[in-house]
């Protein structure tokens, strides 16, 4: 068992994701409702979190006009749990860091599981230079030995590869343009 898992399972999960999005966030400072949207934990419970964590001088609470904000706190306790809370990313969430300002690309989407050592993932889009992406892909390969096997489809050619079953199973969508009018 992984370390993540253990302490899943040794601790109240709602807690673990709420430090969890603090810790991959460390400067970044979230209204209440926000903390409890990203951690996906109800209002009540990160309410209730929040006010432990506070507590604990884990958290720290600013106040600014009428609103709380909340910050990861910058103490020996919190420096302590780091390493055990924070969770590391994916490669192949590395790699979409790369590629996602590339010009062209609209989505990316993940097909089938990640493993050690490779992930498929279809970059959507027009125009996407190809050269670009391949360059990031062997980035990643040279600094993590692990495979990005990619292909660049229009939003037209992978609806009818969706249309025909060629891409069935487990999709997951890692990256999606915001189209704001």
């Amino acid at each position: 068992m992984d370390q993540s898992k253990f302490f899943e399972a040794l601790f109240d999960t709602k807690i673990l994701k709420v430090l969890r999005l603090f810790y991959n966030n460390k400067e970044k400072r979230f209204y209440l409702r926000e903390i409890s949207k990203l951690a996906e934990v109800s209002l009540t419970s990160t309410f209730r979190i929040i006010n432990r964590l506070t507590e604990l001088q884990i958290i720290r609470q600013l106040n600014i006009s009428r609103f709380k904000l909340y910050k990861l706190d910058s103490n020996e306790m919190v420096d302590m749990l780091e390493p055990i809370i924070k969770e590391e990313q994916s490669v192949t969430v590395k790699f979409i860091e790369l590629v996602k300002d590339t010009p062209g690309i609209h989505r990316i989407i993940q097909h089938g599981k990640e493993s050690d050592s490779k992930s498929n993932v279809l970059v959507i889009g027009e125009g996407i230079p190809a050269d670009e992406i391949k360059k990031m892909a062997a980035v990643i390969k040279d600094n993590y030995n692990f495979n990005i096997t990619y292909l660049t489809l229009t939003e037209e050619q992978y609806n009818q590869m969706v249309a025909m079953g060629l891409y069935s199973g487990e999709k997951k969508i890692l990256y999606q343009i915001s189209r704001q009018k």
